[in-house]
């Protein structure tokens, strides 16, 4: 369910304004479901939402809503009455933002102003708003890309991570020295060989990050 609000951001005053109390660094709200036979406590930090949901005949939390093996109509009538509740707050509460990242952003708005060039979706069903993004940065006369830019899994660079990540693939005549440095890692999808993939996720900085573009902006060009 957590996907829902992969790509919005939370707006504190709309928070308050639906009925979220501050606590701390979290903003918090109870709301009871199936005519007071659950209590779903819910919270969200810089963005990220989640909940616990309660039985309040026992007093137990009631786990089996997020466990994807569970089944059965009861355990499908529990989720999709919180699916209704997460549903209500994404739309009065959190700001679509398009992207995963600012950082995402950022680059797209560099590439605007630096190459007057955009995302180009490669197929239909991939759009800014999907769940799955493939695009790339083409040269406007060779066409030849010099960025793709995909969502993907954070499992493909680091084991250790899991989620939807950004990233940025580039050119690059310095892989084998680039790779080693934090933030870079060898391409996903792509040559490994010659094409690196940048996280989107501000461990590079801005600066970084378009110099790497720039530098492949430079190689694909048509000689």
């Amino acid at each position: 369910m957590f996907e829902l609000f992969e790509k919005y951001k939370a707006n504190t005053e709309k928070l308050v304004k639906y009925g979220f109390s501050k606590e701390e660094s979290s903003y918090v709200l109870s709301r009871q479901i199936l005519s007071g036979e659950f209590r779903m406590d819910i919270s969200v930090q810089q963005s990220q939402l989640d909940f616990h949901l309660y039985d309040l005949e026992t007093g137990d939390e009631y786990r089996q809503v997020h466990m994807e093996s569970m089944t059965g109509d009861f355990v499908g009538m529990v989720r999709e009455a919180c699916l209704e509740i997460l549903l209500d707050i994404r739309r009065h509460c959190f700001d679509e933002v398009g992207f995963l990242y600012e950082q995402s952003q950022r680059l797209v708005t560099y590439v605007a102003d630096t190459y007057k060039g955009s995302l180009e979706y490669l197929w239909a069903k991939h759009s800014r708003k999907s769940s799955t993004q493939a695009a790339v940065f083409r040269h406007d006369g060779s066409k030849k890309w010099y960025g793709a830019f995909m969502t993907t899994d954070w499992s493909k660079f680091d084991s250790k991570r899991e989620g939807k990540i950004e990233v940025l693939n580039v050119k690059s005549n310095d892989v084998a020295k680039l790779t080693q440095q934090k933030g870079i890692y060898p391409a996903f999808h792509m040559n490994k060989k010659y094409w690196l993939s940048l996280p989107l996720d501000d461990t590079l900085t801005d600066q970084e990050l378009f110099s790497l573009l720039d530098t492949s902006f430079q190689l694909t060009k048509k000689k």
